[in-house]
């Protein structure tokens, strides 16, 4: 389970019942990097794949920052 400081970015599936959904939209280029990067998490089996931890990810980044 992937932390920063005391915020989970992830939980095991049936166990975000905390989490809060959102939609966004991206522009395609955004959208092509977050694929591609996940692919070479998953591709190095590097922890956070998926893309909605990914975009976790860098949003807690941009705002601890």
């Amino acid at each position: 389970m992937a932390k920063t400081g005391m915020i989970r970015l992830d939980a095991p599936r049936g166990e975000r019942g905390e989490f809060r959904k959102v939609t966004i939209t991206l522009p395609p280029e955004v959208y092509e990097q977050l694929v591609n990067e996940s692919a070479r998490r998953k591709i190095a089996k590097e922890p956070n794949h998926l893309l909605s931890e990914l975009i976790r990810e860098a949003l807690l980044e941009h705002f601890s920052g």
